[in-house]
């Protein structure tokens, strides 16, 4: 099981907890496997991942009631990040992607990611998600439709910005 703590920690990092939060989520998600280490299947990550996943929300429910508790109470604290802030690793050169991807629900973002940065298969993200491998394949095309549409727009309107080419001309179809 150790080979897949850096599985589970780079799964908390690219949904956006610290560095700190996603070592809470990899200890928490490992206590989970040994208090049921009967249910742990052969291939465990997306077992892992799917337990991680409900730490995740778990955590950020917590942050969420504890900042308005906070509010309540009448202190000031820093607004809450929705763990999307981070989404998209440093790398990334193409700032489209991240402004896409934030128009996209949550649901939408997820199953994206865990296609594209968790590598995972369809009946990997099936579990994941608790749901059925032909789930996944429409919520899957279904994500991948609005984000294309929303990426369109966004590079539409970065292009709209600068409409001359280096010359000082105007790009005119």
């Amino acid at each position: 099981m150790r080979e897949h703590s850096a599985r589970v920690l780079s799964y908390a990092c690219h949904r956006g907890a610290t560095w700190a939060e996603a070592e809470d989520v990899v200890a928490e998600v490992f206590l989970v496997c040994w208090r049921r280490l009967d249910d742990v299947p052969a291939s465990p990550v997306p077992w892992l991942l799917g337990v991680a996943r409900k730490v995740l929300a778990n955590h950020w429910r917590s942050r969420r009631r504890w900042e308005a508790l906070q509010v309540r109470i009448g202190q000031e604290i820093e607004p809450c990040d929705d763990g999307w802030g981070s989404l998209v690793s440093a790398n990334d050169s193409n700032p489209g992607v991240s402004d896409a991807l934030s128009l996209l629900s949550d649901a939408d973002r997820e199953i994206l990611i865990l296609f594209a940065w968790d590598g995972l298969s369809y009946e990997e993200a099936a579990e994941v998600l608790g749901c059925t491998k032909t789930a996944i394949g429409l919520r899957l095309h279904r994500a991948r439709s609005r984000y294309m549409k929303h990426f369109a727009k966004v590079r539409t309107h970065s292009a709209i910005e600068d409409p001359k080419d280096k010359n000082g001309r105007r790009d005119v179809p």
